[in-house]
């Protein structure tokens, strides 16, 4: 359970590294993998990797769908290098040995303010609600304030979720001051009819309010986003099949009170909110056994203060659809990559037309391979109530 509760803090043996699977060889059901993200300080991040840059194989072999995983589960690795010459994946003789490491994997991988036509939009790439980036992201909302930005591209397309805690914090950020000022309704949770009752016994309230001030001991968060409100007049959410959960919730959340722009794929469409649970936590006499396991229970669905769950059932709709695809090497927060450069066309920015298509390695006609989901993946945690923690033994 200790290694678990580590992982949904960021914290894991990794080396780094965030990749998508394109197909290259059908007979051979063969694939290269091509880098999304890279974190900081990682041992991705030392040998040189970036965004756009291709694996061929790894330790000597063929990705397939038999070994794919390794790239994040080996605790060594050798990879050869391959690079897109005229539309065609070919190797460039080159391979890298990794070692993984156990570090913390900061999602906060980008942040920046572009300046244009007498205006300024800020932009945040964000990987996973952890409760370690609450204080960080503040400072960034307070950077944003006072650079005046009033748009806000927040690319939420590799985030699958985390905790509420920190959905809110940014909630408090992004949405209008009137808002959160008033504690209006963020979100609300749809228990079952057990635990409507519990709550309603306990007198305890099913909906959140924004708020300024999140003080939780328990999980060691004490913050507050009182001089960090950015004043947003609009959001433009950057989105994919990996935004879930807290994204999917953060960005429905926001939708009542600011103009949010969906631009990207659709979301993996995970609308409920859980709890996790050790197993010393569920028995009165912990089976040694269980000791190390855990479980994390969905117990509501949540909905904005419309009372909508916009991602049901299948996840959100783009307003304007774009695929991502990182091999064309565009780097995270470079006004060219494909959703920024889209985000930034809606905001104003213009562009020289280059005629330049962008363009897939995937064949449509290949079944890609799933993504190595995160532990944080699809979950959106909520802290259990001393009501509950007190009674599920």
């Amino acid at each position: 359970m200790a290694s678990f509760n580590s992982s949904v803090e960021g914290v894991s043996t990794t080396f780094g590294w965030n990749l998508t699977f394109y197909p290259v060889n059908k007979e051979k059901n063969q694939y290269a993998a091509a880098v999304n993200f890279i974190h900081e300080g990682s041992p991705a991040a030392k040998a040189g990797f970036k965004r756009g840059d291709i694996i061929l194989s790894i330790n000597d072999e063929e990705i397939t769908p038999d070994n794919y995983t390794d790239l994040y589960y080996k605790p060594t690795l050798k990879v050869s290098l391959g690079k897109l010459q005229e539309n065609i994946i070919v190797s460039q003789n080159k391979s890298i040995e990794l070692t993984a490491v156990n570090i913390y994997e900061n999602p906060i991988i980008c942040d920046s303010v572009y300046e244009f036509n007498g205006k300024k939009v800020g932009y945040l790439a964000y990987t996973s609600f952890d409760l370690k980036s609450i204080n960080p992201l503040i400072e960034i909302g307070k950077k944003f304030k006072a650079e005046g930005i009033e748009e806000l591209v927040l690319d939420l397309r590799y985030n699958g979720g985390g905790y509420v805690i920190t959905e809110n914090v940014l909630a408090s950020m992004f949405a209008p001051q009137e808002a959160v000022s008033s504690k209006k309704v963020f979100e609300k949770e749809i228990y079952n009819s057990y635990l409507s009752e519990s709550y309603q016994k306990q007198g305890e309230s099913l909906e959140t309010r924004f708020t300024t001030e999140f003080n939780y001991p328990e999980v060691e968060v004490n913050a507050s986003t009182k001089d960090a409100n950015i004043g947003l007049k609009k959001i433009y959410g950057l989105i994919g099949s990996g935004s879930a959960s807290a994204s999917e919730a953060l960005l429905g959340g926001l939708m009542p009170y600011t103009n949010v722009r969906l631009i990207g794929t659709q979301t993996h469409g995970k609308y409920c909110t859980g709890w996790m649970l050790s197993a010393e936590e569920m028995y009165e006499k912990c089976p040694q056994e269980l000791k190390n396991w855990g479980i994390y229970v969905m117990v509501s669905i949540y909905q904005n203060a419309d009372g909508k769950t916009p991602c049901m059932p299948d996840g959100l709709i783009p307003d304007i659809q774009i695929e991502d695809d990182p091999i064309q090497a565009y780097q995270i927060g470079d006004v060219n990559e494909p959703l920024l450069k889209q985000a930034l066309t809606e905001a104003g920015r213009s562009y020289e037309t280059d005629g330049v298509r962008s363009r897939s390695a995937a064949s449509p006609h290949f079944k890609a391979l799933p993504p190595v989901k995160t532990p944080l993946f699809g979950k959106r945690i909520q802290l259990i109530p001393p009501f509950v923690s007190s009674h599920s033994k």
